[in-house]
């Protein structure tokens, strides 16, 4: 086995794919089932499953069947992808005539209750070209039923350059761009390189692809085995994908937008666990289906939608009633909203009488509703009974919070036989019996430290800045601590006049509210991360009083606020919903948000990175409110919580109730993201103990661009020394912007640019495409140290130039070399070079230029081999330079082509017999023309096509005068050139 992409990741996967039952065929052996390049669906094993899987339905209905599969319904490549996947769940809907009557019937193209009635395939490197587009050839592709409806991309282990992102860029960019028609049946992208895998779906961002940890069940980790073998026995187990494309993938509008979503691993495996537990549970005495306790930002409210959505479309449940239950408006408002950009039709119960309506019902529906509309009303002693059917399921959300008081117990009484699911964000006491005694024990758990290692959320960090600001002292200290120290959680509710008096002396404290909107502003514009902060204020009044203050300070961004019943204190409000869409839009100039008690539960931001707290809260509502700032964006380090009211001791006693290496994981103080940021910062300086680049500003052009070129051939030693350059100067920049403005992230502040600079500058020469196509989002503003750029040190260091376009072989940039006075770097620039010329001429000339690259390989092994010094290697590159420059000169004193010069070189080098320059370019102008004659681009789809092709360059050879011993070994060659400019390069 190689040590490459094919040996150590591909091979792999296609071994692990035919020991899950899957048959494995070369896309070589699959041409004759591809009438052209161009076609992505194998028709004849399409048509064969379709008879097989609809035996009733006569030949007409299936042909009309293939034919709206197969028919593009909209010229948005995610609307048409929709469009797909609508069809394979729910079936094509067909008409055709019996017996004299037009008879309508829906053909399944996959058969979801057995899966071995299907067609299971899997090739690789599957050539697909579109028109003039550029062919591209995904890694492996994964059929059912001759529907392509996974994508594989693979890379090297081995290869430090070769990274995940760079796969999501060739699927997600190129294939997106150059093959559309292959992704408009794709259900499931994956990306992998052995150790490392993460799965997504069309149009997700690169934040959304996540690893896949179990394969049978929650919590069936696999130590053991590669990352890329558990996700591909996890995923591609023939009843969990089909299970996975039939119930865990949604399509959703999000402000408009349509958008693709596919469950995470720990959605899926939870949600089939809570499924399993209702089919037995439903109809039993208790009804208790379970706690499902996954983190907060970790998508409860999809997971809601999955499990509907999956009993839905289940034969053990028939047509249930779903009461999905909250007990707040916004957390509501925010589910129902889910449910129905999700596609469903949904009914919510705005009144008491509305929702008994509602509840009386024979059959289906899915309902949203408060907890607070389980009221008694008039004269009713008792909750009446509404429906005593058995199979009701509530879901619960946040579900120890309400469901064990009086308004629960009416629910219960108005649903006597109901099932009852319980979804929370935290975990229950230990002593909390009530919540057990009402829902059962776990179903599914997803914690904090899991989330954040997967990527589904970031870490939270805390800040005090009330001690620093000399804030809270005398009334509003005493105040503070006499209100938190109460047992209740409802602080507003139930301690009304405790809670009256803090507020009434905040709203009057005017010094205090100025000198925190002052604080705000400058903190928050200080911070080195783009997006949004949120203030919390004790009551709508001093919301609107800081949303005023904030405006006053200089240099202020944009700011609003959201309360409830604006019009008491604001003349001609902004509407809510519009606040919303622009808080929401990352691009929009509304940058800070102030509110009371709205938004701080049920309202995702994944831009917004700061929490400004001022208001007392405790215990779950603490949690809940904390939880905004922990949503994924781009790179975004993690959220930043700024207390300024005194809330740390409560938020710890909030978080006894986790395990404590949980704890540690769920609220980490600033100080210890300082600590990190100084390990990350040494880790980085310790690449330039030789370097002296302390005063690096004072420096003329001349002696910075030596300074720069001096640092980088420090860390160019090695591959894997520049990547883990690269890797450790990305994770100081997101622990320095998490910490700003801490006062020691202004102490780095020039190195970090001075080492951004160097990276930066690195980057400029990689010419390596995967590389210089990353387009990498990210949420860190540019840093600036004393007016100064990254971009402006890497102009004086002389690269910039050749970030912008291909560096190629000139005198220019063999004088750029020259310039340089580190050999190490003069090796790099050269190497990068070169490689790049190569890879785009040797389609071109695959003769001249394959050779060309075995040398070269073999100069770098000796060399990396310390069998050639730095400067002898330097020289022989320079040869290798000056070649190509004289193969350019070549072309033009034959008077050939590029084209032509191909064939002239596939000739002259693999003929003994002396052939005349002139007769080898009448040749290759003749083999030129005659192939761009014969061959279009689908040719290498036809069996009989290269032998054809064979007949007519052994017939032009002949004519031109060479006999059968001087033509046969230029046959192939010639042939292996053509495909390589016309046709499928490599097969």
């Amino acid at each position: 086995m190689g040590m490459d992409e094919e040996g150590l990741s591909e091979r792999p996967a296609i071994k692990t794919f035919e020991e899950l039952g899957y048959e494995y065929i070369s896309a070589e052996n699959l041409k004759s089932e591809r009438a052209t390049i161009s076609q992505v669906i194998l028709y004849e094993r399409l048509k064969e499953s379709l008879h097989r899987i609809n035996p009733n339905i006569p030949e007409e209905g299936l042909q009309e069947a293939i034919r709206a599969l197969t028919s593009t319904q909209s010229p948005n490549l995610l609307e048409d992808n929709q469009d797909f996947h609508i069809q394979l769940i729910d079936g094509v809907q067909v008409e055709y005539e019996k017996r004299g009557e037009q008879i309508g019937r829906f053909v399944n193209p996959i058969d979801f209750s057995n899966p071995e009635n299907n067609d299971w395939l899997v090739t690789n490197q599957f050539s697909v070209q579109v028109g003039e587009n550029p062919r591209r050839r995904p890694d492996l592709i994964v059929f059912i039923n001759g529907l392509p409806i996974g994508v594989l991309e693979f890379k090297s282990p081995t290869d430090p350059k070769a990274t995940l992102e760079n796969a999501y860029n060739q699927v997600n960019k190129r294939y997106r761009n150059d093959i559309p028609p292959l992704l408009r049946y794709n259900e499931i992208i994956g990306l992998m390189d052995l150790n490392e895998a993460r799965i997504g779906c069309l149009d997700a961002g690169w934040q959304w692809y996540r690893p896949w940890r179990y394969i049978e069940g929650e919590g069936d980790e696999r130590d053991d085995l590669p990352e890329q073998e558990v996700l591909l026995r996890g995923v591609f187990d023939k009843e969990r994908l089909l299970d996975l494309i039939e119930n865990f993938i949604v399509f959703s509008k999000n402000d408009g937008q349509l958008v693709k979503m596919m469950a995470g691993y720990h959605q899926f495996y939870g949600v089939r666990k809570a499924v399993e537990s209702a089919k037995e549970t439903m109809g039993s005495d208790l009804g208790r289906i379970g706690v499902y306790w996954h983190t907060q930002g970790s998508g409860k409210s999809l997971s809601m939608v999955y499990f509907v959505r999956k009993i839905r479309r289940s034969s053990d449940f028939g047509n249930p009633t779903f009461v999905i239950v909250t007990d707040r408006n916004e957390l509501d408002e925010q589910i129902t909203h889910t449910f129905s950009d999700a596609g469903f039709n949904v009914q919510w119960a705005d009144s008491i009488t509305d929702l008994r309506d509602e509840l009386d019902r024979a059959t289906g529906g899915i309902i949203f509703t408060t907890i607070q509309k389980f009221q008694t009303v008039g004269d009713e002693l008792d909750h009446p009974v509404i429906n005593e059917r058995e199979d009701v399921i509530v879901i619960a959300d946040e579900a120890h919070r309400s469901q064990t008081e009086d308004l629960g117990m009416n629910l219960r009484t108005a649903l006597p036989n109901a099932s009852f699911l319980g979804f929370t964000a935290t975990p229950i006491h230990e002593g909390d019996k009530a919540t057990r005694q009402t829902f059962g024990e776990y179903v599914s758990t997803y914690t904090i430290d899991r989330s954040e290692k997967d990527g589904s959320t970031v870490p939270i960090y805390y800040e005090s800045r009330f001690v620093k600001l000399q804030l809270n002292k005398g009334k509003i200290s005493d105040a503070v601590e006499e209100l938190l120290d109460q047992g209740t959680e409802d602080l507003e509710g139930e301690l009304v006049q405790k809670w009256t008096n803090l507020r009434r002396i905040i709203e009057n404290a005017d010094d205090r509210l100025e000198k925190i909107s002052a604080d705000i502003v400058d903190h928050f514009n200080d911070r080195e991360i783009e997006g949004k902060a949120m203030a919390v204020a004790i009551s709508r009044k001093a919301a609107v009083r800081y949303k005023e203050l904030i405006e006053q300070q200089p240099d202020a961004p944009e700011v609003d606020v959201v309360i409830s019943d604006p019009d008491e204190y604001i003349d001609d409000p902004v509407s809510e919903d519009k606040l919303k869409r622009r808080f929401k839009d990352p691009d929009d100039p509304l940058k800070i948000i102030v509110v009371c008690d709205k938004w701080t539960t049920g309202f995702d931001c994944p831009p917004l990175h700061t929490l400004y707290i001022d208001r007392p809260m405790k215990n779950h509502n603490l949690l809940q409110t904390i939880g905004r700032v922990n949503r994924v964006y781009k790179d975004k380090p993690g959220g930043l919580v700024v207390d300024y009211i005194g809330i740390a001791e409560d938020l710890r006693k909030a978080l006894d109730k986790y395990t404590s290496d949980i704890q540690d994981m769920a609220m980490v103080d600033v100080e210890t993201a300082v600590e990190v940021m100084w390990k990350k910062y040494h880790e980085v300086a310790s690449f330039f103990n030789r370097v002296d680049y302390k005063n690096w500003q004072e420096l003329d052009d001349l002696e910075l661009s030596r300074l720069i070129h001096r640092a980088e051939s420090e860390v160019i030693a090695t591959e894997e020394k520049k990547e883990e350059f690269m890797q450790a100067v990305t994770e100081l920049r997101k622990a320095f912007a998490l910490v700003t403005p801490h006062d020691e992230a202004s102490e780095i502040r020039s190195d970090l640019l001075f080492f951004e600079a160097v990276r930066d500058s690195l980057r400029s020469l990689e010419t390596d495409s995967t590389t210089k196509d990353e387009d990498v989002e990210s949420a860190m503003k540019e840093l600036i140290a004393e007016g100064i750029t990254a971009d402006d040190v890497v102009t004086v260091a002389g690269f910039d130039k050749w970030k912008s376009e291909d560096p190629i072989v000139s005198e220019e940039f063999l004088s750029d070399v020259e310039r340089v006075e580190e050999p190490e770097l003069q090796v790099e620039m050269l190497e990068s070079l070169l490689r790049s010329e190569i890879s785009t001429r040797k389609q071109q000339n695959l003769a001249k230029y394959e050779s060309f690259e075995e040398e070269l390989e073999e100069t770098l092994n000796k060399y990396n081999n310390q069998f050639l010094t730095t400067e002898e290697v330097i020289e022989e590159l320079k040869a290798y330079a000056n070649e190509l420059q004289q193969e350019d000169r070549r072309k033009e004193r034959l008077g050939l082509t590029a084209e032509e010069l191909a064939f002239y070189d596939a000739v002259a080098t693999n003929t003994e017999e002396e052939i005349s320059e002139e007769q080898l370019q009448e040749i290759a102008q003749e083999l030129c023309e005659m192939l761009k004659e014969n061959v279009n681009i689908d040719w290498t789809n036809r069996k009989a096509m290269r032998s054809k092709l064979k007949v007519r360059v052994k017939g032009l050879l002949r004519k031109n005068g060479l006999s059968h011993g001087e033509y046969e070994p230029l046959i192939d060659p010639i042939v292996h050139q053509a495909e390589a400019l016309y046709g499928d390069v490599g097969t």
